[in-house]
């Protein structure tokens, strides 16, 4: 079984330094985790929407640890069947076998997903960081906060995306970013990306000035309140803008995807 390269490890350092800080104001002693932002001085959030790559490095952990055939690697699967409405040109066992044995759709939202399995993720994402903290030196261990973890937003803390901005120069960053990633898997010369209904990859629209991409179209993200969704989607847009608007849904759905908070604790 082949998983996706990731091209920007854990470490790949997006500062809330004075200098780097999305408004000049950020408190925090303590560097946010790689592809994530500060919001506030101890909630940092993923720049974009969970890309498949990064849960097929969930999946890869998963199936050393239980098996690829085993239930419990069945159980954290996204529900291919859904996948289907985003690309009806594929068969779902097509679709199965281009997301975990290429990267063809490296760079697509991640959805057909459950809460729990979003949950499981997130937990992973910690301990995944954790690990790669304990490799480094220690005076560079220090620039990370001691305690910490990955989880979904709360409705509140999503919409507190509102009231970002981010200077010329981080603009700049996180549109390299986005370019290097597209390089790097070569999204688009996908044909299977070309061919996505409804959908664009992960940094289909930067949001200006907050420098996030797709915030209020794409798809939906979950929040950590069951059945409750923020930002927009093909299946409901946002045609207002307001960040506070929030979508109700039950289960995995084509059109929700999900966002991370990496919160400092300590």
């Amino acid at each position: 079984m082949k998983f996706g390269i990731i091209l920007f490890s854990w470490l790949f350092l997006l500062t809330n330094s004075d200098k780097d800080c999305f408004n000049c104001r950020q408190e925090t002693q303590y560097l946010c985790a790689a592809n994530t932002l500060p919001i506030n001085s101890r909630i940092c959030m993923d720049i974009s929407e969970v890309p498949t790559y990064f849960y097929k490095d969930f999946l890869a952990a998963k199936a050393e640890k239980y098996g690829v055939t085993s239930e419990r690697f069945e159980a954290l699967l996204p529900d291919f069947f859904i996948w289907k409405e985003l690309l009806p040109h594929l068969e779902v066992e097509e679709i199965k076998t281009k997301f975990l044995d290429s990267d063809d759709l490296a760079l697509m939202p991640l959805v057909g997903i459950t809460l729990e399995q979003a949950e499981v993720f997130c937990e992973w994402r910690t301990e995944a960081f954790k690990a790669e903290l304990d490799q480094m030196p220690p005076e560079d261990r220090a620039a990370f906060p001691k305690n910490f973890e990955f989880r979904l937003p709360s409705a509140g803390e999503w919409g507190r995306l509102r009231f970002l901005y981010q200077d010329k120069k981080m603009m700049k960053r996180l549109t390299k970013i986005a370019n290097g990633n597209r390089s790097a898997f070569k999204s688009e010369k996908s044909a299977d990306m070309k061919k996505l209904q409804n959908v664009g990859d992960v940094y289909t629209n930067q949001h200006e000035p907050i420098g996030f991409f797709n915030l209020l179209d794409n798809v939906a993200e979950m929040t950590s309140e069951p059945g409750i969704a923020m930002g927009g989607s093909f299946h409901e847009p946002n045609a207002d803008g307001k960040f506070q608007k929030t979508f109700t849904y039950d289960g995995p759905q084509a059109w929700i995807g999900i966002r991370c908070i990496f919160e400092i604790i300590d």
